[in-house]
């Protein structure tokens, strides 16, 4: 378990350190493409380490998730496609099912409400169809700073 941790980690720091180089001279969707590619790798190396913290906090602040939880990408689907990660939480056969987050948002009554919908689904790709798992919720957003 310990060498995967160090191999992810490796890989991790491989894909981060060389997607800006090869962003420099590539197109924009290929910059998106390695972007997005980045991004999931890095939400997958930490999801675990990141789950545990996110429980801690809820139970040392007395409200704990009762069900399985695991921390899986949001992908967002819009004007733009963004990248970032969520807690997810439910019984146990419907978290395992769950491989992303997808975001959906739209501006409502000329902009002056955001709204930003997030549905646990069973499939990373979202643009190759995807179904929304029913019975998990969304527990938890994450950012990173950059």
């Amino acid at each position: 378990m310990k060498l995967n941790k160090i191999v992810a980690t490796g890989a991790l720091v491989a894909t981060l350190s060389v997607a800006p180089l090869a962003a420099a001279n590539a197109t924009p969707f290929l910059n998106k493409v390695l972007e997005g590619v980045g991004g999931v790798f890095a939400v997958r190396a930490v999801a675990a380490p990141l789950n545990s913290f996110i429980d801690n906090l809820l139970a040392t602040n007395h409200v704990g998730n009762r069900g399985k939880t695991k921390v899986v990408p949001i992908v967002t689907v819009g004007s733009a496609t963004y990248i970032g990660a969520a807690q997810v939480s439910g019984p146990a056969y419907a978290v395992d099912r769950t491989q992303a987050v997808g975001e959906f948002s739209a501006g409502w009554n000329n902009d002056v409400w955001q709204v930003r919908t997030l549905i646990p689904v069973d499939q990373l790709n979202v643009l190759k169809g995807f179904k929304r798992v029913y019975g998990v919720g969304v527990s938890a957003v994450i950012n990173a700073r950059l």
